[in-house]
């Protein structure tokens, strides 16, 4: 019968254990090290995905404010230019017609129209969704009083190549009334025209002004916050 193995001769249990133990830990470890590795390292990428996009979205603000600004500066100085020639041209108009005379009607045939090819881009491009929404009706608010004064001088020129072209060779007597009345109410709308689009041209000039003053403190503002590092 065999003898039974001696103690030296026995499995050390604990020993043949806490071997696979130590290791199981340590892989562990190495295991929990590289997932907080490779988390800190999307989030550090999606962080810096999320700085170069706001980044380029107060690049594309800047850009957009940037070109209306140009644009509506050109508005303005035809506006203005406009509305100082009107208001010349109706006070020669009423000193003379005020003095008995009957300075000849000229009319109204150039052909005036300023493309808002900016505003219109900004548009169709989505590009008014970075911009605030009092801005956004600000900027509506102007380029629909530029289009309406550019319909008042279309109906100008309508009326001057309906009734004014066909009859310049009759005479002072057809346009004006007799005893130094003024025009006779056939060609009143001349004149009076003439002064409702000044006043449109004042308008918009003011309106223009008021808008780019708002348009640069934004502008200056947006870029000022925009941040400098990456989160």
């Amino acid at each position: 019968m065999a003898e039974p193995p001696s103690p030296a001769e026995h499995p050390r249990f604990p020993v043949s254990i806490a071997i696979p133990r130590e290791r199981f830990t340590r892989t562990a470890l190495r295991l929990a090290f590289e997932l907080v590795v490779i988390f800190f390292g999307v989030y550090a990428a999606s962080s810096v995905a999320k700085y170069e996009e706001r980044r380029a979205t107060v690049e594309r603000r800047h850009q957009i404010r940037l070109a209306l600004m140009r644009e509506i500066e050109g508005i303005t100085m035809n506006t203005r230019r406009v509305a100082r020639t009107l208001g010349v041209v109706t006070a020669g108009y009423d000193s003379a017609i005020a003095a008995g005379g009957t300075p000849p009607l000229q009319p109204v045939i150039d052909p005036v129209r300023v493309e808002a090819h900016m505003w219109e881009a900004t548009l169709q491009s989505g590009g008014l969704d970075l911009l605030d929404v009092p801005t956004v009706y600000r900027l509506s608010e102007f380029y629909n009083n530029l289009n309406g004064g550019f319909e008042q001088l279309a109906q100008l020129r309508s009326l001057s190549e309906s009734l004014l072209l066909p009859n310049l060779d009759r005479g002072p007597e057809e346009f004006y009334a007799p005893g130094g009345k003024g025009h006779r109410p056939k060609y009143q709308w001349y004149l009076s025209g003439m002064r409702q689009l000044r006043a449109r041209a004042e308008h918009i000039t003011a309106q223009g002004d008021s808008l780019l003053a708002d348009l640069r403190r934004g502008d200056a503002g947006g870029r000022a916050r925009a941040p400098l590092v990456a989160p």
